[in-house]
């Protein structure tokens, strides 16, 4: 099996014929076209992996076979040959996308070399592209409803800028996502995206995992370290749950992003950083504010430009588009071959609450497509994979009603829905599965005021 495809473009037969042998006996496939137009067609019909191209050749010559690569973005190094060098041509073919330009005639160990070097580039080249789509296909954004669409265009509107961007939404909205989506859009995006979870970092390590520090500048530091802010130099930064930082942590952020420079624990000079930050919370900040426990200067600082992301229950139409690009994923992760969910399955995907969101959905479809042994995802499965009663949360919920009445209207009320819901709202088979009379079933539906969810079309 070869490694590598070459064109060989030379209308010379017997050149053409010592290159093939030359590149054959180091394992290499090779395609020769006698002029330019039988080169293009070939470029046209086969994957080629690099160009040998002889300047002169009769109808489309060299610097036409490579206009047409550059035009066409075929991403493949071109290596051009003459016996006519001359300093004017070389760089003309070089500015134009050629990787090489050699003279006949050639060095065949210097024409090995060139030809190697070249397709390593290219395959470095192409591994990076795969990785990025790979990136831009796990934090792509889904949804097409009304409130995505808004979202959508507001991203678009202030990527490009430089300003500070605060993202609000309660957890697993997908205030992430869109962080990655403005840096992805901006004029930052070949430089670094670096995260940094605050509520997951202790308030006395989250100066030093920010701004780093230096060896000496507490017990363990034994070494200098560079911190976040460090490496995200001229890319961005993504704070989240910054509504969880410590008002010290807070006041050096402020400092940074009035300065633009860093201060590292234990040091006595500061150093220039170039930062874009996005920063994102669950949690109310102006609540924060008014107790104190958040800067007002440094919201004001964020919150130049501030997006909100609806959680899940509100925009309901997105759930089946997410549950099916989730299941692509996860069966593409796990060698699975699942063709969809059953219509009941994606009934009960769209009627429930997700009151994790998105993440909580992600979650469902990866533990189905683990588990589901059929090519489709039953209704069954999904009622499987639904989260049991949250007790947790009851329990919390309970502490909230003053009285006896509305502590069980509460629990009658949650009860029932998820009956309802679990029937896809037949009310007959719903009160069959109770034991309950139908009519008082209506009764409790209307007095408990009861609504169905919006239902697939």
């Amino acid at each position: 099996m070869t490694k590598y495809t070459v064109l060989i473009a030379e209308d010379d037969e017997n050149y053409a014929q010592q290159l093939a042998e030359v590149l054959q006996g180091e394992d290499y496939g090779v395609l020769i076209a006698r002029d330019g137009n039988e080169a293009i067609k070939i470029f046209e019909n086969h994957p080629i992996d690099l160009g040998l191209v002889d300047l002169a050749m009769p109808g489309v010559d060299g610097m036409g076979i490579l206009k047409f690569a550059m035009d066409n973005h075929f991403r493949i190094p071109l290596i051009m040959v003459t016996g006519h060098a001359s300093i004017e041509r070389a760089v003309a073919a070089t500015k134009m996308g050629a990787y090489d330009f050699m003279e006949k005639p050639v060095s065949l160990d210097r024409l090995l070399i060139s030809v190697q070097r070249a397709l390593e580039k290219t395959t470095l080249e192409r591994r990076a592209r795969w990785m990025a789509e790979d990136l831009l296909q796990r934090y792509k954004m889904v949804g097409s409803s009304p409130a995505m669409i808004q979202l959508y265009e507001r991203i678009d509107k202030i990527a490009p800028a430089e300003c500070s961007v605060l993202i609000t939404g309660e957890t697993g909205t997908g205030k992430e996502l869109a962080a990655m989506a403005i840096h992805m859009q901006s004029q930052r995006r070949n430089n670094p995206f670096i995260k940094v979870n605050c509520a997951a970092l202790p308030s006395e390590l989250i100066e030093s995992e920010l701004f780093g520090h230096r060896r000496g500048a507490f017990t363990g530091a034994i070494e200098n370290k560079p911190g976040k802010f460090d490496a995200a130099h001229r890319g961005s930064l993504f704070l989240d749950e910054i509504g969880d930082m410590s008002l010290p942590a807070q006041s050096k952020i402020l400092r940074t992003l009035q300065e633009k420079e860093i201060e590292p624990i234990g040091s006595h000079q500061s150093h220039s950083v170039d930062v874009r930050i996005v920063a994102a919370t669950n949690r109310d900040l102006h609540q924060q504010m008014g107790d104190q426990a958040f800067r007002l200067d440094l919201y004001y600082r964020l919150s130049t430009i501030e997006i909100h992301i609806p959680p899940l229950r509100e925009r309901r139409e997105d759930i089946i588009p997410l549950a099916n690009h989730f299941l692509k994923m996860f069966c593409q992760e796990n060698n699975r071959l699942i063709n969809g969910f059953e219509s009941g399955a994606l009934q009960h995907l769209v009627n429930y609450d997700w009151p994790g969101n998105v993440r909580q959905l992600k979650s469902l479809v990866e533990r189905a497509c683990l588990f589901t042994t059929n090519d489709m995802i039953s209704e069954k499965k999904v009622v499987e994979m639904m989260p049991a009663q949250d007790e947790e949360q009851d329990d919390i919920e309970a502490g909230s009603f003053s009285t006896y009445k509305t502590a069980k209207e509460n629990f009658e009320r949650k009860f029932l829905k998820r009956a309802l819901i679990a029937h896809r709202w037949n009310i007959s088979e719903t009160a069959q599965d109770l034991q309950m009379d139908r009519t008082n079933l209506y009764k409790k539906i209307k007095q408990l005021e009861i609504h169905p969810p919006e239902r697939l079309e």
